[in-house]
């Protein structure tokens, strides 16, 4: 079965650039929403043959594909792109002497950031347009699954194969992905050689999950010295594993704390690196809560980036304590945002005095909770299942 994914109704809609990059962190699912574009021919460069072809002989390679082609996992041969951009100019010649307009010739996938990104600014600027895939959100998920539910998505996360494939394990599955991905792929291609070290700072930070983030009591606790934790984050951050949302700042108010906020983007990876196995237990654990605020996020996050939207988004807390957690922003329009796991929790959002002075008009209030339906809470605020809230989403920053 084929999760239709928002990306590719998007890619399919919009005129590109002659080559089109599609990132983002492995088995999210990018090389089988991209096959369903009709492509002429296909290179996977986990073939080591290919790869090696690639890298040796990438003028001849190109020179057999029919296109448009797509290059499956393209970071692992950047001497493709000089070719790439060779072929592009040639045909933007050619092209622009007939009096025809430009299509997208190559398809990429990639999913190391840190390998990707010298080679895509030097070789394919202005040739080249970029697009994020996350894992699956809950908007798809439900959209495919609509007897899914929650606690179920913070096991599995948003990985396709946990809902196309139900044999399989989810323990298993994420437990080989950190394996492979985070602790090998990622963390050797940047060079880390405190393998052991690294290991115990994942584990840490998926405690973390939701927090404000303080490096030092990181660094106290994995006993890395501060340097080395900063760029591990920064690492982990470039391949959006986690993400740090930073606070509304304003000249209208110097009382916000300005330490940003840690989540993961994947909750199935979170939940797993917190040690959770049963998603009764996880439902009913002291972590719950952090771990349904991060998939909000997650959820605002993949909204933005799968309909490319130009949202910002900020989270927001006072030394005297008060926050919000989320103020998506796009122009003068603003969405504040509270999670709730509770339904029956869920109250109107009450905002502190600092907030009060600074958000002033074009904003609406919303608590998003984790099942229920639609519905005001008081006069001001609007309760707002997370099955529903890329919708609430698109359709606020559009009217």
């Amino acid at each position: 079965m084929y999760v239709i994914r928002d990306l590719f109704s998007t890619i399919s809609s919009v005129a590109t650039l002659e080559a089109v990059m599609v990132w983002g962190p492995r088995q999210v699912g990018k090389t089988t929403m991209l096959s369903q574009l009709p492509m002429k021919s296909e290179i996977y460069l986990d073939d080591l043959h290919l790869r090696h072809r690639a890298q040796t002989d990438p003028e001849f390679l190109l020179s057999e594909s029919a296109l448009p082609c797509l290059i499956d996992e393209v970071q692992y041969a950047p001497n493709l792109f000089p070719e790439v951009k060779k072929l592009i100019d040639r045909k933007r010649r050619e092209e622009l002497h007939n009096k025809k307009s430009l299509t997208t010739l190559y398809y990429f996938t990639g999913s190391n950031k840190t390998l990707l990104d010298l080679n895509v600014k030097e070789s394919l600027a202005g040739r080249c347009q970029l697009f994020t895939l996350h894992g699956l959100s809950v908007n798809e998920v439900s959209r495919a699954f609509p007897d899914i539910t929650i606690k179920q998505i913070l096991i599995k996360g948003g990985f396709p194969q946990l809902y196309t494939t139900e044999q399989l394990s989810p323990i298993h599955y994420l437990n080989d992905y950190i394996t492979s991905y985070l602790e090998k792929d990622i963390a050797l291609s940047a060079g880390i050689q405190k393998v052991g070290e690294y290991e115990t700072f994942m584990r840490l930070l998926g405690a973390r999950t939701a927090q404000f983030l303080n490096v030092s009591d990181i660094c106290q606790a994995s006993r890395v010295n501060h340097s080395t934790v900063n760029s591990w984050i920064h690492l982990l951050v470039q391949n959006r594993i986690v993400d740090l949302v930073t606070p509304y700042l304003t000249n209208l108010s110097s009382r916000i704390v300005k330490m940003p906020k840690l989540h993961f983007l994947d909750l199935g990876l979170c939940s797993r690196l917190q040690g959770h196995v049963e998603q009764e237990a996880l439902w009913n654990s002291p972590q719950s809560g952090a771990l349904f605020e991060s998939l909000v996020y997650s959820e605002i996050l993949k909204t933005r980036d799968h309909f490319v939207r130009d949202w910002q988004i900020f989270t927001w807390r006072t030394k005297d304590g008060a926050e919000i957690d989320f103020i998506v922003a796009q122009g003068n329009k603003k969405l504040l945002i509270e999670a709730k796991l509770g339904i029956q929790s869920a109250r109107p959002i009450v905002l502190d005095p600092e907030a009060k002075k600074v958000f002033t008009k074009d904003y609406e209030l919303i608590v998003v909770t984790a099942g229920g339906e639609s519905k005001g809470l008081g006069s001001e605020t609007t309760a707002v299942p997370i099955k529903k809230l890329a919708n609430y989403l698109l359709k606020y920053f559009e009217t």
